[in-house]
Parts: structure tokens; sequence; C-alpha cells
């Protein structure tokens, strides 16, 4: 390419241009004087070369070449006019960089390159040099049609019969593999049979209509009995063809089972007590059938689960029904059951905070002050959200506890001066989060504990607080507060968040939940920043709000992102009407969830309510946020913020204001 033969012909002069531009700009510019410059260039540098535009004039090259980032942007050109290049610029840039994860990265979109253009020899000799272990179905599927198109058919058919013969539906690139070997008669009667079991096995029901074509009616007829299962299991387990007793009968009827329990789990019981008898399940399926109903009807709060779960026998020893018989009797004040609960937990399991916290809890109810003092007392010692309960049960302190790192300087300064270090860095300041991220967790894995430690304050003093707070606990340095608990976009939270009406330290409790301040972040559901707000989320609060908003791109900017999740968070908080731990599990778990939650029996203590939350994901965000908003609180004003003074009782829905309870606004999560 022109651009890259300007380059090989003019180094000679890009040196001159380099010494006379250092020579001629600011002399006494320090070295990070310089640096700030550099990053200053290749941000534009950058944005256009990921369009495939190369526009650095003479000053700004001789500018970025010494640049450590500088490969990174060539390979961001490359990548951009993949399908233009050719195969010795791609190698020439590899060769050069072998170890640079750019490169391995622009090995990956070239070897996609290769597949489209149907260059299939160098496809073929890339993937087996560096793709073929560790390959997922669809890169396999792909090697394997190109060596089918070059004339390598019978290792070929070996292979695809063996991506063939799954459960699962395959991508699609595999289709051309699977179409040459029903051209070729490769599959029998007994293959098709045999992945239909397969996919039955995985409850892949569709799949296994599709593949019934190929076989006789009497398989047609399975499968469509599994299909009527799934959709109404209540009618299919009432089936008579159901009451013959064969282990294809039992296996369906665990799958209908399983399928009722979640839909209804009071009617999966009313005819299990029917049915379950007719059929010789084995013992553990019995268990374990009786469990899954009596486990939905705990996570769902009904009346009945309580004795569902007294009922199962030897299958309510296990840890799983033990803790949900401890929570639905905290729900309902039973403390007499909390304290039989907890004495059948298992040792490890006994030491948790919760149910230490829960004892002591069942131990003040029932009168046995001294031995709920000791345990408080004990518990207290945690900075944690049990902790802070337990300290606010007995009006002490929170053990907050902070111990900053002891700093090493030379360490510091070895650990700055490491080339991977000072990549993952540059990656930072320009802007290219994630990239940096990823060669700084490269890096930790080759650093001993207590380089690691160091690195966690290194990372801090650079303002990169997701890395400061991630290595700190991979090294095990719990105590340092303030690198664990920083408050980046200071100036933006105390002011957006009274404007939304809730304070700052909470609004940092979720962003730090969120995203550890990470403003480049996405979830694998899409959602995006600091507060982690799905587009559609962020369009409508900001309509709501009249806030601006640009698209999907507004929330990676930092301080709309903050605009925005600070009113949406503020919506929640008036739609539940000013509790703090519904709007906050509201946050996380949708609003609709939440009031599918709310208790129906009058109003319950909030602690139980928290602990007993359906969603373990939910059920720690919520105990999560309310801890860090103490810590915040304390580190941000020097006070202790009570969890019980945020704590309420969580009323029922007809309790709560109608306006509230009603259908107000609530954007979709």
């Amino acid at each position: 390419m022109k651009s890259m033969a300007i380059r090989s012909n003019l180094s000679f002069a890009v040196a001159i241009l380099s010494a006379l531009w250092l020579i001629y700009s600011d002399a006494t510019a320090s070295d990070e004087d310089l640096l700030e410059q550099q990053r200053a260039a290749f941000r534009p540098a950058w944005e256009a070369a990921e369009y495939g535009r190369w526009e650095l004039s003479g000053e700004t090259l001789a500018l970025l070449e010494p640049y450590v980032l500088f490969p990174d942007l060539r390979a961001a050109w490359l990548r951009a006019r993949i399908n233009t290049i050719t195969a010795a610029e791609v190698e020439q840039f590899i060769v050069a960089h072998p170890d640079l994860p750019a490169a391995l990265e622009l090995r990956g979109r070239w070897l996609d390159a290769l597949e489209a253009r149907r260059d299939w020899p160098r496809f073929i000799a890339l993937y087996d040099a560096h793709f073929a272990e560790g390959a997922d179905a669809r890169l396999r599927c792909a090697a394997l049609e190109a060596k089918r198109r070059t004339g390598a058919t019978d290792d070929v058919v070996a292979a695809a019969l063996e991506l063939w013969m799954v459960g699962l539906s395959q991508p699609k690139a595999c289709d051309p593999l699977f179409a040459e070997l029903a051209r070729r008669g490769v599959l029998t009667e007994d293959h098709y049979r045999e992945r239909l079991n397969l996919t039955i096995d995985a409850r892949q029901i569709s799949l296994a209509r599709y593949l019934s074509r190929n076989l006789e009616e009497g398989d047609r007829n399975l499968v469509d009995r599994w299909v009527r299962m799934q959709a109404d299991p209540a009618e299919a387990l009432a089936e008579p063809a159901l009451l013959t007793d064969t282990p294809g009968n039992r296996g369906l009827m665990r799958y209908g089972f399983d399928r009722l329990t979640r839909r209804d789990p009071l009617e999966a019981e009313a005819m299990w007590q029917v049915l379950g008898e007719r059929f010789s399940f084995e013992r553990e399926t019995r268990w374990e059938i009786s469990r899954d109903i009596a486990l939905t009807a705990a996570w769902r709060h009904l009346p009945e689960a309580v004795a569902l779960l007294e009922d199962l026998g030897d299958a309510a020893t296990t840890p799983d029904v033990i803790e949900w018989r401890i929570r639905l009797a905290a729900l309902t004040g039973d403390w007499q059951r909390v304290l039989d609960a907890y004495t059948a937990l298992p040792a490890d399991a006994a030491e948790s905070e919760a149910w230490r916290y829960w004892q002591a809890r069942a131990l003040e109810a029932s009168g046995e002050t001294a031995l709920a003092e000791q345990a408080y007392a004990a518990l207290a010692e945690e900075r944690s959200y049990h902790g802070f309960l337990a300290a606010d049960r007995l009006d002490i302190p929170y053990a907050f506890a902070h111990q900053p790192i002891e700093p090493e300087e030379a360490v510091i300064k070895a650990l700055a001066a490491r080339p991977a270090l000072i990549r993952a860095r540059e990656l930072f300041f320009v802007g290219l989060d994630g990239r940096g991220r990823g060669e700084w967790n490269q890096e930790m894995e080759r650093l001993e504990p207590a380089q690691r430690t160091q690195a966690a304050l290194l990372a801090h003093r650079w303002g990169w607080h997701s890395r400061a707070i991630a290595t700190a606990a991979q090294a095990g340095i719990l105590d340092d507060l303030e690198i664990r608990y920083p408050t980046p976009f200071r100036a933006a939270f105390d002011v957006l968040a009274p404007k939304a009406q809730i304070t700052p330290t909470w609004a940092y409790g979720i962003a730090r939940s969120e995203s550890l301040f990470m403003p480049d972040v996405a979830s694998s559901a899409g959602a995006l920043g600091l507060m982690q707000l799905l587009p559609s989320t962020g369009r409508e609060t900001a309509r709501k709000a009249q806030l601006s908003y640009n698209g999907s791109a507004s929330l990676l900017d930092p301080e709309i992102n903050i605009a925005l999740g600070t009113h949406y968070l503020g919506a929640m908080h008036e739609r539940f009407g000013g509790s703090q731990v519904l709007a906050t599990a509201a946050y996380n778990a949708g609003p609709n969830r939440v009031l599918a939650w709310l208790p129906t029996r009058g109003a319950v203590p909030a602690d139980a309510w928290i602990d007993a939350i359906p969603f373990s994901e939910t059920r720690a965000y919520v105990q999560r946020v309310l801890s860090a908003e103490a810590i915040f609180y304390w580190r941000m004003n020097g006070e202790t913020q009570r969890l019980s003074e945020l704590m309420p009782a969580v009323r029922t829905l007809d309790a709560l204001d109608s306006r509230v309870a009603g259908h107000a606004w609530q954007p979709s999560l």
C-alpha cells in the first residue's frame, strides 16, 4: 500500500523530522509533557485509523512514531482495511510485533478475511498453526469446509459427523458440511435416532422435532409428546399414555414436572401426589422433584412453602432447603423455626454471616439477650452488610477498619517501568480502557502478591480505579478503603444525585456495584457505562427528564451516564414510596419483579425481605450497595450512616401510595 511504502522509504527522513521536532519544539518540555502531546495526537489518529484513514502529517508522524502505542495505531488501520490489504502486510506486522495483543487480534481478523475471500490454502495454514487448539464449533466447521474444498474429504467426513452428533444446534457455518454428509449418504436412520435422543436429553425440543422428520412415525409421535409437554405440562401429564411405567415415560414426566413447577409449583405438587407413586423413579429423583417444588414455592414466598420444605424428609437436610426454611421463618417472625433450622445447617454454612445474623435475631426475639449480644458483637467486627446490621442492633460504631497500603516506592517505580504496564497505562490514558484492562490483567498474573499490592496503589495513583479495586482484591488487600471505595467524578455525583433527590453516596454505591467505575464497560445484556443503563432505559429516562440523549454512545460519557442513572434511580425511589431498599432491588432486577416480590399479608422487616429476595444476584446486589453506601458516607462525610435508618419495613402493594403502586412510569430494564 502507498502509505506503507512511504513509511518504509522515508524512515531516514522520519528520523530527521523527529530530531528537528524535538529541537524546535519546547526544548524544556518534560517527559510527561511529551507524553501528553503524544496522547493528544494519538486520539484523533486512532479514530481515523479505525475508519481506515491514515492522516498523519510529517510532524505528527514524527511525534507518534516513538510512542509506545504507535503499533496499535498501525494495527487499527490494518484491521479497518482487512478486506483489501495483502497477506504480506499482515505477516510483516505480526512478525514485527509477535507478542502484541493487537497483533493477535489482527491475526484473528485476518483469518476471518481469508474465509470471506475463500482463500482456503492460507486459511487452513493459519488455522492449523494458531487456532485449531480450542477452536469453537463455528471455526472448526469453517476449517473443515475449507479442507473439503481443497480435496481432503475423508478426514473431513469423520470430523463433520462428530460435530453433527451433538444435542444442540450448531452454527450456520456447519450447514454446508452437514449437507455434504447427507449428500454422501453418511447419515443413517440410526444416526438421526441417536442425535434425536441427545437433543431430548438436552431438552432441545424444537431441534428434536426437526430431526424427527427423517424418522418413522413412532419416533415422530414420541417427539410430539415432548412438544405437547413443553407447551402445556399440566394437560400433557394428565394423558393416559403416561400411566405406563416405562423409562421413556419417566423421563418425559420428569421434564413435565420441571416445566409445571416453574409455572405453578402448587399445581405441580398436587399432580405429583397423584402420579408420583405410579412410577418407579429412583429415590434421588423423587427427592429432586419434591425439593424443586418446595424451593420454587419458597422463592415465591407462598404460604404453603413452609410445610412443603418441612415435609421433604431426608431432602430437607440439604443446605439450600435449610437456608430457605430460615428465610421464610424470618419473614414471618417464627423465631423458633429460625433456631431449629440454624442448628441443622452444616458447620461451614452455619459460619456464614447471614445465618449468624439470623441466629442472633432469633435469640434476641426469644429473650436470650446475652447470647444474642455475644453473637451480634462477634458479627459487628466485620465490615459488611450483616456486620453493619449487627452493629446497629447493639448501637455501636461500625468496624470500618481502614488501613492504607504502605507504599514501597522502589517497587512502585519498578512496576511503572515494566513495558506491559507502560502500555496498559497509555491505553487507559488515551481512552482505550478495555484494551488497557486486558493488558493490565495479563501482567498481574505474572506478579507476586506483594507486587500486586503495590500495583493496586500504582493504578490508584493513575486514577484507574477499576484496576486498583480489582488488583487489591486479587492481592487480598481489603482494608484500604481509599483504594477500594474511591470517589471519581465527584463533582458530577455531588451535583446530579441531589437533583434526582437521592444521595451521592447511594449513587456511588450503585456505580461501584454496577461497573467498578468503568465508563466504557458493556454488560452481556447491553447495559452501558458507569451506572449500566440499557440504551432503551437511557432514551426513555432522557425523555422523561428532558435531558440530552444522542443514542447509546451518550451512555459512554460519564457525566451523561451519571445524569441519566441518578435520575432513573430517583424515579425508582419515588415509585416505591421512598424505599431505598426496593428502589435498589428494582435498579438491578426491574420494577415489575420487585412489585411481584412485595409481601401480601402485611409489612415485613426490610432485613428479612432482603435476605429472602428470590434472585441470589439481586439479593447480593442490594446488600452490596447498602454496605457500600455506608462506607462511602463515612469516607465522604466522616460520619456513620446507619443502615437501619435506610431500611424501614417493606410494605404490601396496597399499603403503598396509589400513584406509586399503580401504573406509574417504569422504564424497561
